[in-house]
């Protein structure tokens, strides 16, 4: 058996460990890439993509609709809360 941590854990591990500039370096370059795998999404299927940024433990990029009445995309679905969709 292995502990397996997420990237957001790896990071909170690090701080732990007294690693500030090993994280700062490593958030940026998640944060990079995080957005870039956001902006590719959002314009694959039709929505607006924000920054990744990282907080309260993980990364993680807005999406909205990119029209007043555009329903949650299904390739989104099940991946946060339903209801926020749309929401300012």
């Amino acid at each position: 058996m292995a502990y397996q941590l997420r990237l957001g854990e790896m990071i909170e591990a690090m701080y732990r460990a007294k690693m500030p500039d090993e994280v700062k370096a490593y958030t940026d370059q998640l944060e990079k890439i995080g957005t870039e795998m956001s902006k590719a999404l959002a314009a694959k299927i039709g929505v607006n993509g924000g920054e990744v940024t990282y907080g309260a433990g993980m990364f993680a990029a807005p999406f909205w609709p990119a029209t007043d009445s555009q329903p949650l995309p299904e390739a989104l679905e099940d991946l946060d809360c339903e209801y926020c969709w749309g929401e300012d």
